[in-house]
């Protein structure tokens, strides 16, 4: 059986638990919490990446001389309003616009040098070709944008570096297997299976046929 306790890095302690959300990353998880990603991954080394899902309980990695942290973004210092401008108190209820361009709640947990503002006429071919990005790394860091219809001043997160795209799984089908044991078994829907073998017809999940198997999440 496999053991899925959470496991820490020697040095680090878990100094709470968070519960994946639609829409998370890894990537995302690290930078909205501040929590540095290699460390992130090690502290939940039983959980592939790749197959992460809603509802997992992630292990949020601190230093063991560190405080506990609360899982949530610190929030702004409080503003005092200054004599001179009695109505200031009013103005905290109100969020600051950015100064280019328009931003959409990805960008809370985009680090400020990955923010790019997109120009006249520019699409994600155009911004993959200047950063030399894969379009899974973007799709990553901007879970709700359509990449597909960017508009002039939209702010994109637009990472340094790629995030390596989760390797396909394959299962040779044996005799008694059907597309939907197969489903059972890798509790996977079987409309993910049939989007995952585009050229494979529901009656020709038959025994000696290799598959590809979705990952989750």
């Amino acid at each position: 059986m496999t053991d899925t306790t959470t496991r820490a890095p020697q040095d680090k302690v878990c100094g709470y638990e968070y519960t994946v959300r639609r829409g998370d990353s890894f990537y995302l998880i690290a930078h909205r919490l501040g929590v540095p990603l290699r460390d992130l991954l090690e502290a939940n080394a039983d959980i592939n990446p790749a197959r992460l899902m809603v509802g997992d309980v992630l292990c949020i990695p601190m230093e063991e001389d560190d405080a506990p942290q609360p899982p949530l973004i610190t929030p702004a210092p409080e503003v005092m309003p200054s004599p001179e401008e009695p109505d200031a108190e009013d103005s905290l209820d109100q969020p600051a616009a950015p100064e280019d361009g328009v931003m959409d709640e990805d960008m809370a947990v985009c680090p400020e040098a990955d923010r790019r503002t997109v120009s006249e006429g520019e699409t994600i071919s155009d911004i993959q070709l200047s950063a030399d990005l894969n379009r899974h790394t973007i799709e990553m860091a901007n879970p709700n944008t359509d990449l597909d219809a960017l508009t002039p001043g939209q702010v994109l997160c637009v990472p340094q570096q790629n995030q390596p795209c989760p390797s396909a799984t394959t299962h040779t089908l044996t005799q008694d297997e059907t597309l939907e044991t197969v489903s059972l078994q890798w509790n996977i829907s079987v409309g993910a299976l049939l989007r995952a073998n585009p050229c494979l017809a529901p009656s020709e999940f038959t025994a000696g046929v290799c598959i590809t198997i979705p990952p989750r999440g």
